[in-house]
């Protein structure tokens, strides 16, 4: 067992961090081509020489049955050492930007957490010939990393990064109109400011709406919930259900006992299912053809009642 690394979280100098970086892109150059060379298997999946292709080539490759080669846990473990210590040079960078993020849902907890991952993955796709600092390439994917995590989980509704850059827009117009015109801008004044579609901006608003409790209470003086107020549905559909017999019956009065028979069995009124035409014809020794005559005049008659008494055709639908 090796004892445990403990990194420093003091910033680099650029000429250290330039030594850094470049010592790391020469250990991961080092490590693909020992793993090609080692398992010749593994050259149909040779990456490009570009950082994150090799970065998602080790992670893939460099396993345990692989670093069981003495040359490929040396140079594993420097690549992880040369990685860990770039990000704790960087740490302070991913905390400022996770507090940025704080008025948010997730705790400050969970967006440090997701801000490391995006430097890790920053510090995987720097190219060093860009020229650029680690921290100035690092704060584009900490940030997009945070916007997709806040997106996620900071609503019930499950938003992408544009459409959270569309409500801090809209937070921040209307924040400079209430400062501005000293009152609560309108639907319609966000929408002309932002450029938005106030249908756009009315389902924005929607899925970002605070989900209340169904035992919260109505009033603070009283202990009325909110499912008290609430429709019960099954009695509702119930009440329904029992009309829809009662006026299929006071309609069915009006049919001769054939008629009856034909349309009981067609459509299983009394709940012996259903049955064809052929079926029909069978039980009552007539053709198909005759079934479908008896069927279609006993609907005929059902709806003209239904007309003269002026009931809705949805009210026969079951």
């Amino acid at each position: 067992m090796t004892p445990q690394t403990i990194f420093s979280s003091d910033l680099l100098t650029p000429e250290e961090e330039r030594e850094l970086l470049a010592e790391f892109w020469e250990t991961k150059c080092e490590l693909v081509r020992v793993l090609i060379r080692q398992f010749p298997r593994l050259r149909q999946h040779r990456p490009s020489l570009e950082p994150w292709p090799m970065a998602q080539f080790i992670r893939e490759h460099c396993t345990e049955e692989t670093c069981c080669l003495a040359p490929i846990r040396r140079l594993s473990d420097r690549y992880v050492h040369l990685k860990h210590r770039l990000a704790s040079a960087n740490i302070r960078l991913a905390a400022h930007v996770a507090k940025r993020f704080r008025h948010h849902a997730l705790s400050y907890a969970d967006l440090l957490q997701e801000a490391v991952c995006g430097l890790m993955q920053a510090i995987d796709r720097f190219d060093v010939s860009h020229g650029t600092r680690l921290a100035t390439y690092a704060t584009w994917w900490i940030r997009q990393t945070l916007q997709i995590a806040v997106a996620r989980q900071s609503h019930l509704v499950s938003l992408s990064p544009h459409h959270l850059q569309e409500l801090g827009l809209l937070q921040q117009e209307s924040e400079a109109l209430a400062h501005g015109g000293k009152h609560l801008p309108s639907p319609q004044e966000l929408a002309s400011r932002t450029g938005s579609s106030l249908e756009h901006l009315t389902h924005l608003q929607t899925a970002t709406r605070t989900p209340v409790s169904l035992n919260a209470v109505l009033d603070d003086d009283s202990d009325f919930k909110l499912t008290e107020a609430m429709p019960d549905n099954d009695s509702n559909t119930l009440r329904q259900n029992s009309e829809r017999q009662e006026a299929l019956h006071f309609l069915m009065e009006n049919l001769r006992p054939r008629e009856r028979k034909v349309l009981d069995l067609r459509f299983g009124l009394t709940g012996n299912g259903t049955h064809s035409l052929r079926q029909i014809g069978h039980l009552l020794r007539i053709s198909k053809e005759r079934v479908r005559q008896i069927q279609n005049r006993a609907l005929e008659k059902l709806r003209a009642s239904a007309e003269r008494v002026g009931w809705e055709p949805s009210l026969l639908l079951g």
